[in-house]
Order: C-alpha cells, then sequence, then structure tokens
C-alpha cells in the first residue's frame, strides 16, 4: 500500500487563508460548527450536514454543479415560463453562498449527516484550551481514493474512516468508524460475525501498517490548520492501534436489541464500542468528544 499523505502545501494554504470565500463565509462557519474543514493530500475539504460543499486546489474553488448552479435573485417565489429567460446564474460562489450551502445539506447520507453533529468539536479560536477535538472526517489510507471531486466516484464509499479525533494534551490520535443502528453491516445471522467486525479488522491493520506516516502527517495538516484558523493544535506523537466503533439513531428498545445482539452474543467482543442514540441531542453536551474518545482509547 502506497504512504498516507496529508498537507495542502505552505502556497496553497496562504491562497486559501486570503480567499474571500474562505474569509468571509467558510471560516465563520466552521468556528460556529456549522461547516467542517479537511486537509488532504493537495486540496482541502468543505462539508456541511456530511455532504461534501466545498473542494479548494491550486484551480480554486469547486462543488457539484446541483449545489452551485444557482439562479441570481429573481425577485419572487414563484416564476412563470416567460421569466426563465430573463434569469440568470451567479457570477461568484460567494453570491449564492447561503443558497449553495442549503442544497448540499440536503444530500448527505443518514451516517454522514449523524458525524455533522461533531463538527462543533472541530478546533477553534473559541475552544483552544479544550483537550479533545474532532480533527478530519472520511479518512481514507488508498491514495487512489483520495481524490478532489470525491462526489462522482463510487469507491468513495469504501475504505473512509468516519471519525478522527485529538486528545491535544496527551497528543494522540483515535480513529473511529460510525454507524447507524439501521445499517445492516452491524446485523449478521446467528453464529456469524457481522460485517463490521470485518471492516474494523481492516482498519486496524491499516492503522498499524501506517502509524508513522499517520503522525507525521498530522504534524503537518494540523501545522496547516492552526495557520488557517488561529488554533494551537499540538503535532501528535501516537495513535491507538485500535479503531473504534460508534453506534448511533436508535431509542430505548432498539438499545436493548443492540446489547442484546451485538454485545451479549459476543460479535463486539474485543472490539472497543461506544452506543449514543440521539448523537445530535447528546452533542450539546460539551463533553461528548470526551466520552466517546475514553470509551474507545
Amino acid at each position: 500500500m502506497s504512504n498516507f499523505k496529508r498537507g495542502m502545501g505552505e502556497a496553497l494554504v496562504e491562497k486559501l487563508g486570503a480567499e474571500a470565500l474562505f474569509q468571509s463565509k467558510l471560516k465563520i462557519d466552521i468556528e460556529e460548527g456549522k461547516v467542517f474543514f479537511a486537509i488532504r493530500n493537495g486540496y482541502g475539504s468543505f462539508y456541511v450536514n456530511g455532504s461534501s460543499l466545498f473542494s479548494y486546489s491550486n484551480s480554486g474553488f469547486t462543488t457539484h454543479h446541483k449545489f452551485g448552479f444557482v439562479p441570481s435573485t429573481v425577485g419572487k417565489d414563484y416564476i412563470a415560463e416567460a421569466d426563465l429567460k430573463h434569469m440568470s446564474v451567479i457570477e461568484k460562489f460567494i453570491d449564492g453562498y447561503d443558497a449553495i450551502k442549503e442544497r448540499a445539506t440536503k444530500y448527505a447520507g443518514i451516517e454522514a449527516s449523524g458525524v455533522s453533529a461533531l463538527y462543533k468539536f472541530a478546533p477553534t479560536l473559541k475552544n483552544l484550551d479544550e483537550q479533545y477535538f474532532l480533527v478530519d472526517t472520511e479518512v481514507v489510507f488508498n491514495a487512489a481514493n483520495d481524490t478532489e471531486n470525491q462526489e462522482s466516484d463510487d469507491s468513495r464509499k469504501t475504505d473512509r474512516i468516519d471519525i478522527l479525533l485529538y486528545d491535544n494534551h496527551k497528543r494522540q490520535l483515535l480513529f473511529c468508524e460510525a454507524k447507524h443502528f439501521s445499517n445492516s453491516e452491524l446485523w449478521a445471522k446467528s453464529n456469524s460475525k457481522p460485517k463490521v467486525v470485518s471492516q474494523l479488522n481492516k482498519y486496524n491493520n491499516q492503522i498499524s501498517s501506517k502509524t508513522k506516516s499517520i503522525i507525521s502527517e498530522y504534524e503537518n495538516t494540523f501545522a496547516e490548520y492552526n495557520q488557517l484558523m488561529g488554533t494551537k493544535l499540538q503535532s501528535p506523537l501516537s495513535v491507538c492501534k485500535q479503531c473504534g466503533l460508534l453506534i448511533f439513531g436508535f431509542d430505548r428498545n432498539q438499545m436493548k436489541r443492540i446489547k442484546e445482539l451485538l454485545i451479549a452474543d459476543g460479535s463486539l467482543l474485543g472490539y472497543k464500542h461506544k452506543l449514543i442514540g440521539d448523537i445530535l441531542s447528546n452533542s450539546r453536551n460539551t463533553n461528548t468528544v470526551k466520552n466517546i474518545f475514553t470509551a474507545l482509547r
């Protein structure tokens, strides 16, 4: 497997930092926990509600046409067919930012949308002194699958670890897979293991084989993120050996089923997991990421 790579490069970081769209829109939403920013290999990704809002590379900002093709102000809610010839589309993303963000919000999958409840725990100027952070999402170890404009690539649905958390005091990284209760990969026939177990095994092997690269690349990433956001992430020193499992999106009755079918029967024996029924409500607790991290470390 190729080496794990992260980092935009100094020139691209400086270019992004000077962009009006970043300064007046995206950075503010990142600080408010509405948008999440992740540094990739040679580009940056911005997410809203688990959906890819923008990518940023040497070519500038890009977004999917279904998000960015926004009409300029029409002046009324309903139009006639005859009005179409008088309409035009926005010429700059910054002019249609709110509409683009609203459209992107509607295209997220149930698990990515659930993870977005943790955006508020990304490092910002507002939480400089906190210990635990969300520092990455949709982490890909295979460089061939870690490309810009991922929306058109079916492979983006595989081999992507949903969450990367960070203990900024102990300087430790923790990968975590997130599964909604309804995901069939959690469930298996009697006397067999659910698919999520083999998925966790694969991730654990990748983490083990790439530990040095992971630490080195996130050292680069954190330095670039600090430059853009004014934060104080320390460079990582270690990575938790196991990828944890976060299960969410269930009620009390379904919690009983989880405990009976996944935990009591030993399906998840030896695999660290955390159960959170309503992840959105739970995220209002300022200790949410701390609780996840300490349970899965």
